[in-house]
């Protein structure tokens, strides 16, 4: 009777392929988003005189956009997120700045400030958004919903509310970050006729 043959080779090479793979480098497969640089207001369009001061916020986002990943809607009352394709830093960060740098190029400031600034010596224009909606469809496209306060010293506050939708491409994330940015460059164009009276 032979005694069985015991399977400790197989079993040890079984255990290294393991070991192996547990020490073997991940490979990070996301991918880092900012929002796009504003293109400006276009060739041959009027500037406006500069302002002297120009103070943005609080800027306001709804809770299910503080997470890293890209938010995509996949109907009324559904949102996905991105597994893969994230913020390169929180969206709290990128929002503001990319429409401050907006701001910029439609509503000319010497000075752009952000809140909180001192309330004895206020900006000579403020501009205060609540952002409701600001994500990507299945579509590729992007949607920006927002409501929005414009103060100029010495004039009543208009308020306002943005609703813009950006075509793009199923399954183009990049150009969907892409739509993203041009409907925070429609914002600021709403909020830059709010401080010049709706004029221009």
């Amino acid at each position: 009777m032979r005694n069985p043959v015991p399977a400790r080779p197989a079993f040890a090479a079984a255990s290294l392929v393991l070991v192996t793979a547990c020490l073997s480098p991940r490979v990070d497969a996301s991918r880092y988003f900012t929002l796009p640089d504003d293109p400006g207001a276009g060739p041959g369009a009027v500037v406006p005189a500069p302002v002297a001061s120009l103070g943005l916020g609080p800027v306001g986002l709804p809770p299910y956009l503080s997470r890293p990943e890209l938010a995509v809607r996949k109907a009324p009352d559904e949102l996905s997120y991105a597994a893969a394709d994230r913020w390169a830093a929180p969206l709290d960060e990128l929002f503001p700045r990319a429409l401050a740098e907006a701001l910029r190029t439609r509503l000319p400031a010497r000075d752009v400030v952000r809140w909180p600034w001192p309330l004895s010596t206020p900006p000579e224009v403020t501009v205060a958004v609540d952002v409701l909606r600001f994500e990507a469809d299945a579509g590729g496209g992007a949607t920006l919903h927002a409501r929005w306060t414009v103060t100029v010293r010495g004039r009543e506050p208009a308020s306002g509310e943005t609703r813009v939708h950006e075509a793009g491409g199923p399954g183009d994330v990049p150009g969907s970050v892409a739509a993203l940015g041009r409907t925070v460059a429609a914002l600021a164009g709403d909020l830059a006729r709010a401080a010049r009276g709706g004029r221009g």
